[in-house]
């Protein structure tokens, strides 16, 4: 009887894109920043037709919410907890 050969997963290589690129790694291409998170956000709610002054109250909220996390938040360190946090930060 033959064993049966079970094919090893190999991950593959991600390299480097070219230097000077915004991106350095085709696996950071996944990561936003809180800005960018947050203009997309926008984004959407613009196309709902909100009130200009729902819109402003949602950039000066988003100012507090940025102190709160900090510049250098990205998608993948940021968690629920991180934004209940910041509600009871906002109530007291």
């Amino acid at each position: 009887m033959q064993s049966k050969v079970i094919p090893k997963k190999v991950k593959p290589k991600l390299g480097k894109i070219r230097e000077g690129s915004k991106t350095k790694t085709k696996a950071n291409s996944n990561i936003l920043t809180l800005d960018q998170m947050f203009n997309k956000f926008m984004t959407a709610k613009k196309t709902e037709g909100l009130a200009p002054r729902t819109l402003d109250e949602y950039y000066n909220n988003y100012a507090y919410l940025k102190g709160f996390l900090g510049e250098e938040t990205t998608n993948e360190n940021v968690a629920a907890e991180d934004f209940q946090g910041y509600v009871g930060y906002m109530l007291h």
